[in-house]
């Protein structure tokens, strides 16, 4: 064998190696990586370095799951923390009102529950659930899931609607607020819709 061949056989073999050990330390094809760096030498050398790292952006892919994963778990405990919260003070609330003989409700809690306070008709029970229903929700902020299971917010009832009418999100969205349980879609809030609607 000429010693020309040997030399460009021996130099094909170095380039194919070292490409090969650079593209397995990046997550990519050992077997194709020496072939390129026998073919190519010291193209493909360049070409295996310049290429993003796989195993760095799977990890860093990873490091998101994981930290998505705690943020929902923590925001699930704040969110039981504050039911409980809200439960205590909506009873202590009422304890103090009773032995006091006093009404703290707002004024539009009070239009929902009794009517339109005498300026008007009264309103039927449906309207009655439906402004408990809509103060409810108006009363507390809000989450969505957008298209790239990106949490958005908090944000306020107002600004939740602009989203939704601006087809931020849809009744397949997953939303959250504290008077929920869980994340769930949209579609599943009983009335959420209808209230957004109006």
């Amino acid at each position: 064998m000429p010693p020309d061949v040997f030399l460009n056989l021996l130099i094909a073999a170095v380039f194919g190696v070292i490409c090969a050990l650079v593209a397995h330390s990046r997550g990519r094809s050992v077997v194709a990586w020496f072939f390129l760096g026998g073919f190519l030498t010291c193209i493909a050398l360049v070409l295996i370095l310049v290429l993003p790292d796989l195993k760095a952006e799977e990890q860093r892919q990873e490091r998101l799951r994981r930290e998505n994963r705690r943020l929902r778990e923590q925001l699930r405990s704040d969110r039981q923390l504050a039911d409980q919260r809200n439960a205590e003070m909506q009873q202590r609330l009422g304890v103090h009102d009773r032995a006091l003989h006093l009404d703290t409700r707002t004024p539009d809690q009070l239009a929902a529950e009794e009517g339109a306070g005498g300026a008007g008709p009264a309103l039927s029970h449906a309207d009655i659930e439906f402004e408990k229903q809509r103060a409810c929700f108006a009363g507390t902020e809000w989450y969505f899931l957008d298209q790239e299971d990106q949490q958005v917010g908090p944000l306020s009832f107002d600004e939740f609607k602009r989203q939704w009418r601006s087809g931020d999100f849809g009744a397949m969205s997953f939303v959250w607020a504290p008077i929920l349980s869980d994340w769930q879609r949209m579609g599943e809030v009983q009335g959420l819709e209808e209230v957004l609607r109006v």
